[in-house]
C-alpha cells in the first residue's frame, strides 16, 4: 500500500514539474541578479519577452536563432540574458508571473516576442523584434553600445585628470 502511495506521489509530482516553463539554458529569470551580471561584466542585457509555448513567432526565434550556435556563443560572450515568459499551456510560479507582468508595463510590451537591449541598470537602448536580419540588428546594437560605452568612460577619464599646463 505505502509502495503504491509513494508511486502516485512520484507521477504526480511528475505531471506538476512537466507543466512548469522551463527556463532555458544560459537564460536568468531574475532581472535584479542578471543586473549584478551585467554591472560585474560589463554587458547589456537581452531581455526576451515571450510567449514560449503558443506565440508563432516567438517559437520561430527560438527555433531559427536563440538555439543556434551563432547566437549562444555570441550571447556568451557579449550578453547577459533575461527570459520573460508569459506561456498559456504551463505554469508560472505566482511570484515569477507577476514580476514578468510587471517588467512587461515598466519595459512597455505591447506584442511577442519583444527582445529589449538595456544596460546594466536596466536602461533600454535598443528594442528588437523577430525578423530574419535579427541577428545582425542584434550585433550591430551591442556594437554600437560598446562603443558608447567605450567613449562615455574616455570622456569621464579626461574630466577627472588635471589639465596639465
Amino acid at each position: 500500500m505505502m509502495k503504491k502511495v509513494m508511486l502516485m506521489l512520484a507521477l504526480m509530482m511528475g505531471v506538476v514539474l512537466g507543466m512548469t516553463a522551463a527556463t532555458p539554458e544560459g537564460w536568468s529569470t531574475d532581472l535584479a541578479a542578471s543586473k549584478k551580471i551585467a554591472a560585474e561584466k560589463k554587458r547589456p542585457m537581452l531581455l526576451l519577452f515571450t510567449g514560449s509555448d503558443w506565440c508563432p513567432y516567438c517559437i520561430q526565434l527560438e527555433r531559427n536563432v536563440l538555439s543556434k550556435k551563432a547566437f549562444r556563443e555570441f550571447a556568451s560572450e557579449k550578453l547577459t540574458l533575461v527570459f520573460l515568459d508569459f506561456p498559456r499551456r504551463t505554469e508560472l510560479s505566482p511570484a515569477q508571473r507577476k514580476a514578468n507582468e510587471t517588467l512587461a508595463v515598466q519595459y512597455r510590451v505591447e506584442g511577442f516576442p519583444t527582445i529589449v537591449l538595456t544596460d546594466a541598470a536596466g536602461k533600454e537602448f535598443k528594442r528588437l523584434g523577430y525578423s530574419p536580419s535579427f541577428m545582425k540588428e542584434l550585433e550591430e546594437a551591442v556594437e554600437n553600445w560598446e562603443k558608447k560605452t567605450a567613449a562615455d568612460k574616455s570622456g569621464e577619464a579626461k574630466k577627472a585628470s588635471p589639465a596639465v599646463k
